[in-house]
């Protein structure tokens, strides 16, 4: 545990922190760096981010910094920019009521900073440095649970996850990321308060997930949710009898794991039933729910077609053709390293994929998607009628291509004229 300076931050961050906090300062307005920032610096990480709290208010903010963007006016928050580095300064506030679970129906500008730490969800959150004399302010004991490997609650646990569910997951990002024990009192909270999650977003849903999915020690984050029946709320229709299982898949697969292996994880019956074809609307509109980008449900689907190729191989092995044409898609490299991870936690043998993983060693890129020895041009002049014949010999040459058996335009060319032929 270190004591939290700014001369633990990226040089760009610290120029960018000492020179907002300077000009607040010489307005009169107090500056502290606030929240995860400071609470990285204590950890001895490097932060990522800055976040100002100041008694200024929003009007002042733009003031002192003409520039100044509203990304969360209503809420204090205003984004400076010095350089190219962003910059959210923030007023304290107090806050009272949440009947929408996410957020305060009234804000109270004019707080103090111990009032605007009593707002924030845990107490290595709400850790206040100036970084212009080195002053800590720790009106929760913030530092002390972190030395003591301890995550818990600002005030009352049960109180500060009804007030918005989102926190039931940041538990487990923090938890997991950061090595933290959650203290008795915050996990008995958060049982109490485990239905809070339900009014949460769906897009707010899967950016924490997100987040967690790509920090350290997900499958650890994944089983306390799981524990806490936080996860089988949040996502509608995944069986809390699968979630030990799934929860291992994760630890097999190593880290960082990736948002596109996480939600294949959770969403995908093939994980755990390898031969089973995909649940179609079900799952569709399971994955609608979190409303994920369109690369993102195209990917889990697709790594859902190649997790049941895969698991084929164990049949009979693939043609080349079969096994490029798998490679060269987006989700092969999250399919096989799946594939790879479920097959281990379900004891099952590992010989056909690894066999073809061996064979794909063997080739690049080029190999997979060659330039093509035939295009249409070359039906036509085959006389061949445009029509879905074109695609389908066009499809049958590539084949051919890719499992060796044409490997010149003349060879191709050839193939084609007595195709051609037979067709009249």
């Amino acid at each position: 545990m270190r004591v939290p300076s700014p001369a633990g931050m990226p040089e760009p961050l610290r120029q960018a922190l000492l020179a907002v906090a300077h000009q607040l300062c010489e307005r009169g307005a107090q500056a502290w760096l606030v929240g995860g920032a400071v609470r990285d610096l204590a950890l001895g990480r490097e932060p990522k981010d800055i976040d100002l709290a100041t008694d200024a208010l929003p009007a002042d903010i733009e003031r002192i910094f003409p520039e100044a963007k509203g990304v969360g006016r209503a809420f204090g928050t205003m984004l400076v920019v010095h350089g190219k580095v962003p910059v959210q300064v923030t007023t304290f506030r107090s806050e009272r009521g949440y009947s929408d679970a996410r957020r305060p129906d009234q804000v109270q500008f004019g707080a103090t900073a111990a009032e605007d730490a009593a707002r924030r969800d845990f107490t290595c959150n709400a850790l206040f440095l100036d970084p212009l004399r080195g002053e800590l302010f720790d009106p929760t004991g913030g530092l002390a649970d972190l030395e003591r490997g301890v995550l818990r609650c600002v005030g009352d646990p049960v109180e500060r996850f009804r007030e918005d569910g989102l926190r039931l997951l940041r538990l487990a990002r923090f938890a997991a990321d950061l090595d933290l024990a959650p203290d008795p009192a915050t996990l008995a909270g958060a049982r109490a308060s485990v239905d809070s999650i339900v009014g949460v977003s769906g897009e707010r849903v899967l950016a924490e997930l997100s987040t967690i999915f790509v920090r350290a020690q997900p499958a650890r984050a994944l089983r306390l949710l799981h524990e806490l029946g936080v996860i089988e709320r949040a996502l509608p229709g995944l069986a809390a009898s699968e979630m030990d299982r799934r929860c291992a898949v994760v630890a097999r697969a190593g880290e960082p794991l990736g948002v596109l292996e996480g939600l294949c994880v959770l969403f995908l019956a093939e994980i755990l039933t390898p031969n089973r074809a995909g649940e179609g609307e079900e799952l569709e509109r399971r994955l609608g729910l979190l409303r994920p980008s369109r690369e993102l449900r195209h990917g889990t689907l697709e790594v859902g077609e190649l997790l049941r190729a895969i698991e084929s191989w164990s049949v009979h092995a693939p043609r080349r053709s079969e096994l490029f044409r798998a490679a060269r898609k987006p989700g092969w490299n999250a399919a096989a390293r799946l594939a790879r991870a479920a097959r281990a936690e379900l004891g099952q043998p590992l010989a056909a994929l690894d066999a073809a993983l061996a064979r794909l060693s063997g080739f690049g890129p080029r190999d997979f998607s060659p330039e093509p020895l035939l295009a249409g041009p070359d039906l036509a002049a085959a006389g061949i009628p445009r029509g879905p014949r074109w695609g389908e010999l066009l499809l049958a040459a590539e084949t051919a291509q890719l499992d060796g058996e044409l490997g010149t335009r003349e060879d191709a060319l050839r193939w084609l004229r007595e195709r051609a032929a037979d067709a009249r």
